[in-house]
Order: structure tokens, then C-alpha cells, then sequence
């Protein structure tokens, strides 16, 4: 069967912010904690991939890394390799089998994409599952789980050093039973800066351009950094935001424009922007979500800086629209004695855990 007949026929199911790719011939799941799962009667199951590297200059080529789950557990952890081939997914005891296979590394670095399924036995009709909740995060380097899988702060980045499963965000899910959208990208801000010549620069490769992005640009669309970046498309697909209605969407931005407005010298005009084009991000979140979902507005837990500035977007979007539905909460800071730090000065694992329990009390509380 071809991977359209699976879906069709009930046999795989793709979650996350997934698309299939003519140009590539696979089904491709770029986004943290995005993926398929499917169920088969036998002892092995063999998947192809397509998989394309990402190149940073202070990094190399990003290659992305996938956990895979059976029947429940967590069974192994594959660091892909550039180009189409085959891996082993499964095999063991001979039986009825539920696979789960989570991407644990970014969109922006490292992409997969699923071409085909090679099964000893056969494939059975997926079993329904529905969760308590959905909820979607977006976010930065934080909810992408950066340098989670160390705890030297020194140590530059490498996709084997991210596990977005393990992030605050993933947390807050599992402990709320809940299905979940991770829409994140390492050193994105909410926007760009309203100077059109700012460019951050890296100091030791003065020829490189620092990408412009921003989460107001890409969120709209299905994948627009690849879909752009590859040519898979004549334009990048626009989401369509009936394939996943959350119940509550968390925003953690603001940490990258806090970066920005430092670098500037401080420049009042870039608080001003943020502040503006923050509201204007409500706006964008209520035009594709609808006003049903809660809207909470997070930063933390490396910079505040721009925390007063949200809070303002924030208060003035609820007044000016007569919105009740969004709040605001400041994420504890890293503990560095009693919890360490990931790689870079992010958050290691258990900051995570503690600012995954934090926001499923908060939301609990909203949601119940």
C-alpha cells in the first residue's frame, strides 16, 4: 500500500503540523514532538526515510533524531543520516504491536520525511485514541528542549543534544493527558526588528547572514521554513487549522527580542515594535484559532527583560477586544545549584520538569 492508501485505510496516523512532499515523494514531519503511529500484527517493522541536513556555521550539518515508541515505551533513539534509506523500527516478540515514531529534534534542523513501510506481518486498523485535551506551544530554543541532553553550559549545539520529548512543553502535556502542537524554532523572535538593515552577526564568520525569521511570518503556514527554503512547493502551504483545534494555546516568545533589543544599545523603539507587533500576534492567534481556545502568554525561564512589555500588549489587546480569554505567567528562572543548566546557559532537564508542573497547574486551573 502507498502511504496515502494508510492514511486513507486508517492504517497510520500522522500528528503535528505534517505534509506530503511531491518533490520528495514522503510524508514529511519537521516539527518537535511531530510524527506517525500505526499498529501491525508481527515481529519486525522496517520504515524508508528522506532525510535532508541543515548547515550552521557554528554547528555543521544538522541531521534530525527520532524516538520510537512501542507499545508504550520508549525502545530506542536513531540519529538519522543524510539521504533516503531504510531503518529498523521494531523487532522482537512476534504479536500485536502500538508504534509510535516522535521526532525529538527540530524543523529547522535536520528535516524527515516518511517514504514507505516494510512490515513482517501486516498492518492493522489503528485503534481510536482521544486525549483530555489539545494544546499547542509556541515557541523558541526553550520549547525545542536545546541542550537538554547535557549539562555542561559550554557545549555548542547538536541536534543530539535536544530532545524537545523532554521539554517543559511535553511535560505539561503528558501531565494533563493532553495531544500536542509544538510550533518552535531555536533563536527565533516574535518579530523583526523595525529596522530593515538590523542583521545580528556571528563575529568569527563575518560572511554569514544570521536568518531573518520570525514566529508572525511562519506560524500561518504548514512548514514555511522548509517548504521555502527546499522549493517544495510554488509557495508554502498554508495550515489548515481544522486538522488540529486546540483547547489552549502557550506562547513563549520574547526571549530572542530581548537579545535583539540588547544588542541595539537598548533602543526604545525596538521595545515599542515588539510590544506592538505582540498584539498583533493576538490578533493573528484569534484570526486562525477562532476565540474559543485560552490564550496564555509565557516567558521564561533565561530573560524577563521584555515581561512588563507583554503583560502591556496583552492588557491593552483585552481591553481593546473585550477578550477574556488570554492570561500571563512568568516561568521560575534556571536554579543553577540545584537543578544545572543545559547546553548554552539553557534550562537542563530538571528546570524543564519543574516549568512543565508549573504550567500544568496553571492551566489546569484555567481549562478544569
Amino acid at each position: 500500500m502507498v502511504l496515502e492508501d494508510l492514511i486513507r485505510t486508517e492504517r497510520i496516523r500522522f500528528f503535528g503540523r505534517t505534509f506530503w512532499s511531491p518533490k520528495y515523494s514522503a510524508f514529511f514531519f519537521n516539527w518537535t514532538g511531530s510524527g506517525f503511529e500505526l499498529e501491525f500484527y508481527g515481529d519486525r517493522l522496517l520504515a524508508e526515510f528522506m532525510v535532508l541536513s541543515d548547515f550552521y556555521p557554528t554547528e555543521g550539518n544538522n541531521l534530525p533524531w527520532i524516538a520510537i515508541f512501542a507499545d508504550g515505551k520508549q525502545i530506542s533513539v536513531i540519529g538519522l543520516e543524510e539521504g533516503r534509506k531504510q531503518y529498523t523500527l521494531y523487532q522482537g516478540k512476534k504479536g500485536l504491536h502500538h508504534l509510535r515514531v516522535v521526532k525529538r529534534s527540530e524543523a529547522v534542523k535536520g528535516s524527515v520525511g516518511l517514504c514507505g513501510i516494510e512490515v513482517q506481518g501486516q498492518l492493522e486498523k489503528l485503534s481510536e485514541s482521544k486525549k483530555k485535551w489539545n494544546l499547542e506551544f509556541v515557541g523558541d530554543s526553550i520549547t525545542c528542549g536545546f541542550g537538554i541532553e547535557t549539562d555542561e553550559r559550554g557545549n555548542i549545539f547538536h541536534t543530539s543534544l535536544e530532545d524537545g520529548l523532554s521539554s517543559y512543553a511535553s511535560i505539561c502535556a503528558n501531565l494533563l493527558d493532553a495531544e500536542y502542537h509544538s510550533i518552535c524554532v531555536s533563536g527565533i523572535p516574535l518579530c523583526q526588528s523595525y529596522r530593515e538593515d538590523f542583521c545580528l552577526k556571528l563575529p568569527e564568520y563575518p560572511d554569514f547572514k544570521v536568518p531573518r525569521r520570525a514566529m508572525e511570518e511562519c506560524y500561518p503556514y504548514t512548514d514555511y521554513y522548509f517548504q521555502k527554503s527546499n522549493q517544495d512547493t510554488d509557495f508554502p502551504e498554508k495550515w489548515d487549522f481544522k486538522r488540529f483545534v486546540p483547547d489552549a494555546i502557550i506562547v513563549n516568545l520574547g526571549t530572542n527580542d530581548a537579545f535583539r533589543v540588547k544588542a541595539s544599545g537598548f533602543d526604545t523603539k525596538e521595545e515599542e515594535y515588539f510590544e506592538r507587533r505582540y498584539e498583533e500576534f493576538l490578533k493573528l492567534l484569534r484570526r486562525y484559532n477562532g476565540t474559543s481556545p485560552l490564550i496564555l502568554c509565557t516567558l521564561g525561564s533565561m530573560d524577563y527583560y521584555l515581561y512588563d512589555n507583554i503583560i502591556r500588549a496583552v492588557e491593552h489587546y483585552k481591553k481593546s477586544y473585550d477578550d477574556d480569554n488570554i492570561y500571563y505567567m512568568k516561568f521560575g528562572g534556571i536554579y543553577v545549584q540545584e537543578e544545572g543548566m543545559g547546553a548554552l546557559d539553557h534550562p537542563g532537564l530538571k528546570t524543564h520538569r519543574r516549568m512543565g508542573e508549573q504550567l500544568a497547574n496553571v492551566l489546569k486551573a484555567y481549562l478544569m
